[in-house]
């Protein structure tokens, strides 16, 4: 899967798409789509923006539009129901929320009163009858679907914490996510050159050891873990696409030997770029 800023596209006019996913593992990426995603089983390590959580059965997160996010399902096994569609489907063509943001992106299953606990029983069942109306697509689907997204979305603005957005008090936030935002889109573009921790903090126009944590802070990773799995992401594409070598593959995806190239596929893939082919 790609990493940056994913354009989504969806198979209809009517931009939302629902699923269950098992053990997903995903690159720190972004896009202006709400992304909602709830616990089946197991367990699951996902961070957004700067906040990490590992979410058990019954948790909720909510990836706002230009939320950056990720999935590691390294040593763990989960399965989740995902809800993805475009804001303008419940008026905020702009994105969502509008001038609020959400203080913590992710709803533990620990309800603190009555009422609470209504609406942790009500946003999966809402979630589960989104993906049934999307599967099935029996007369008027779209209509109940989009009263049902202005449902989910309504409870999780009056049950999670939300913060006013001021553009001065949250100027250094704001201008760091975009200036990630552009990282990630950079690394993604050029990531078969050699492109060094240096160069890339020089990008952002942060200090070496600044952009070093902050990094790993949003994706989850070091700077040469996350380059490493873009490579080699589309290293296994071509293995499996393309009747390439395994060293034209090599020097293609930015490794300067095969010898670089066996060992970082391995550690990514838990397997040799041969035993693919």
């Amino acid at each position: 899967m790609r990493a940056f800023h994913e354009n989504r596209t969806y198979g209809s006019a009517f931009p939302f798409t629902a699923f269950v996913s098992h053990n997903i593992d995903f690159l720190a990426h972004w896009h202006h789509d709400l992304e909602i995603v709830y616990v089946l089983e197991g367990s699951i390590r996902m961070g957004i923006n700067s906040e990490t959580r590992v979410l058990a059965a019954g948790d909720l997160a909510v990836c706002s539009s230009g939320d950056i996010h990720y999935y590691d399902s390294k040593n763990s096994q989960s399965k989740l129901l995902m809800i993805i569609f475009n804001p303008s489907l419940i008026g905020y063509p702009a994105g969502w929320p509008l001038n609020m943001r959400l203080m913590s992106p992710f709803l533990e299953n620990q309800p603190s009163t009555p009422e609470v606990e209504i609406t942790y029983h009500r946003l999966p069942a809402i979630m589960q009858e989104l993906l049934q109306e999307h599967t099935r697509k029996l007369p008027h689907h779209e209509q109940l679907m989009t009263g049902l997204l202005h449902e989910l979305c309504a409870l999780l603005l009056r049950h999670m914490p939300l913060d006013i957005v001021n553009p001065h008090k949250d100027k250094r936030r704001i201008t760091n996510m975009k200036i990630m935002q552009e990282v990630l889109e950079y690394l993604d573009v050029h990531y078969m050159h050699p492109i060094t921790l240096a160069d890339a903090a020089r990008h952002a126009n942060m200090s070496l050891f600044y952009f070093s944590r902050f990094f790993k802070s949003i994706s989850g990773m070091s700077y040469v873990a996350y380059l490493n799995s873009i490579r080699v992401n589309q290293a296994e594409r071509l293995l499996l696409d393309t009747d390439k070598t395994i060293l034209d593959i090599a020097l293609e995806c930015g490794f300067s030997n095969i010898r670089t190239f066996n060992r970082v596929f391995k550690q990514v893939k838990l397997r040799t770029p041969s035993e693919l082919r």
